[in-house]
């Protein structure tokens, strides 16, 4: 089935959930840039009417659980008061540490509520309110995490992999009805959350440039550096990536472990 491509010049709407900062907040910024009118979900009150207020009217707030249903339905309301849904970005998350051995029942049912639900939940809406249009665009953010194991996350890593999942199954239900879906697995991102999970007994800034040296570029990633990749995947501009996993971790999850660079790149390496 062939779909026209959709005019960028006309007025859509765009849900991000996690949007208060971070990541999900350079989302947002960026899909105004881009034309969108966003509804910008979380939690944090406070932290959401901040961003929304530096977007001169161009967003709306939804404060809410991502891991219940009618968080989305107002969302995907207030997104459709304003212009067609066209664009749906899962974004909240939490960081939720404890291996197999740690674990309660009550831990796993947290984390999967915010990160494996709540990303069900969204595009699961986002697929029935863009049907009628038969057009739209959803990007799940899932991790490396859903790709490659790393030490005591047991209950992040399962729902990292299963929102990427999630992504492939839709894209392949609904391709033929002209809505997209895809996936972005970010590395190591400067965000609020990262800091939680920063070594201790070091500095800040000491301990962003231990953890940068997980990625062959030798830094962790922006957030801004996730927004480019989601607002590319929600444009014109990739109509024909379709249940993708779009890996954005400076490379890495490309080699097995962070070994020393070589002696005879080190002369050309950044200092």
């Amino acid at each position: 089935m062939h779909t026209e491509l959709s005019n960028v010049h006309q007025p859509s709407s765009a849900v991000v959930t996690g949007a208060a900062k971070g990541i999900g907040a350079a989302i947002a910024r960026k899909l105004v840039q881009d034309g969108f009118h966003v509804v910008a979900v979380d939690l944090d009150a406070i932290a959401l009417d901040t961003l929304v207020a530096s977007l001169n009217g161009n967003a709306t707030s939804v404060v809410g659980d991502v891991g219940d249903w009618s968080t989305h339905e107002r969302a995907a309301d207030a997104a459709e008061a304003y212009a067609p849904l066209r664009g749906w970005v899962n974004n909240a998350g939490i960081d939720i540490v404890g291996g197999a051995h740690e674990v309660t029942p009550e831990h796993i049912e947290r984390g999967l509520r915010v990160l494996q639900f709540g990303s069900m939940y969204g595009t699961a809406i986002a697929v029935r309110r863009m049907l009628p249009g038969q057009a739209g665009s959803i990007v799940n953010i899932s991790s490396i995490q859903g790709i490659k194991a790393f030490p005591r996350y047991f209950t992040y890593q399962a729902a990292k992999a299963a929102v990427a999942m999630i992504s492939k199954g839709v894209a392949v239900d609904y391709g033929p009805c002209g809505i997209r879906c895809n996936a972005v697995l970010p590395g190591s991102i400067e965000t609020p959350m990262l800091d939680q999970t920063l070594p201790r007994g070091m500095s800040r800034e000491d301990a962003i440039r231990e953890q940068g040296k997980l990625a062959p570029l030798g830094r962790i990633g922006q957030p801004e550096e996730i927004a480019n990749v989601v607002a590319f995947l929600l444009s014109d501009a990739s109509s024909f990536i379709n249940g993708a996993e779009i890996v954005a971790d400076g490379g890495a999850s490309a080699r097995c472990f962070a070994y020393p660079t070589p002696a005879e790149i080190a002369p050309f390496t950044r200092s």
